[in-house]
């Protein structure tokens, strides 16, 4: 009976000592989860071309939530492996400077801070158009502001006999490609943005444009036929991009089959037809029933 009573006794002690370690382990868990920056996190007051990866090692095990302050605003950072944690900061705009650092909590409500760091973006605004052409005719125009606009870098893949069309408003000038020159030829050497063009393909390719997005533009539009171009990356609505214009003018869009035929009217008003949008990489015939100039 004496053993028994013992061993319950050494028993009960232990649950004690175990309840104790326990409560003191509780009562001590207050220190605040300790936060690194780890590559590719950009090191500090550093400039990068484009996004930036936020990526940080945490000390604390036990972490119910991870957040980015971004310049004033947080977004929940997830596991990518343990205690790692990461964010990527997409359409950042050029020139600007941004400040943030990483906020942790744990199950304990332990709130740990990273260190306050800052980037600068900067970027030499190089983008890239993949215009697609078909066999056939393709009414073109090219949507980016070029270093070289030299037909022979702007179509270095063309197919032997292709052709490039130019209309200046009054006459049509021709370039054709000669494979065995190399190079293209013709009445005109170069492309322009705002500008369309027609272009005969003796098989389909993609031709990749390289050049800079671009501000405003200011079209001059004469009155009449215009071959012109669109000089952007994005489609846009035709009410929001062409809104100086006369009643009954219209825009033609070629699509390598059909033609489409958009039409402004004053008293409704708006532009109505076949078409609602004008598309980077297309070519547009403006007929025009007074000249005015196109800011968009």
């Amino acid at each position: 009976m004496r053993t028994k009573g013992y061993k319950t006794a050494l028993f009960l002690s232990v649950i004690l000592v175990i309840s104790a370690i326990a409560v003191i382990a509780i009562a001590d868990d207050t220190e605040a989860p300790i936060i690194e920056f780890i590559p590719p996190t950009p090191e500090n007051a550093t400039e990068v071309p484009d996004d930036v990866v936020v990526n940080v090692s945490i000390s604390d095990d036990d972490i119910s939530l991870v957040w980015l302050d971004w310049d004033g605003t947080n977004y929940i950072m997830y596991a990518a492996a343990l205690n790692i944690y990461n964010y990527t900061v997409t359409n950042l705009t050029n020139g600007t400077t941004y400040t943030y650092k990483v906020y942790a909590n744990d199950t304990s409500d332990n709130i740990g801070v990273s260190e306050t760091r800052s980037v600068t973006i900067i970027t030499d605004g190089k983008k890239s158009f993949d215009l697609e052409l078909g066999e056939g005719w393709n009414l073109i125009s090219i949507p980016l502001a070029i270093d070289n606009a030299s037909i022979n870098a702007v179509f270095p893949d063309a197919k032997d006999g292709d052709e490039l069309y130019n209309y200046d408003g009054d006459d049509w000038q021709i370039a054709t490609y000669y494979s065995a020159l190399p190079g293209w030829h013709g009445d005109f050497e170069t492309v322009e943005p705002d500008k369309g063009y027609w272009y005969s393909a003796n098989a389909t390719y993609t031709a990749t444009i390289e050049g800079t997005e671009v501000g405003t533009r200011d079209v001059s539009i004469a009155e009449g036929w215009n071959l012109i171009g669109y000089t952007r990356l994005s489609a846009a609505n035709l009410d929001d991009l062409l809104t100086n214009v006369t009643d009954k003018d219209e825009l033609y869009d070629y699509d390598g089959d059909d033609w489409q035929i958009a039409t402004y009217y004053s008293d409704l008003p708006g532009w109505h037809g076949d078409m609602s949008t004008m598309e980077p990489g297309k070519g547009y015939w403006y007929n025009a029933n007074t000249s005015f100039t196109w800011e968009y």
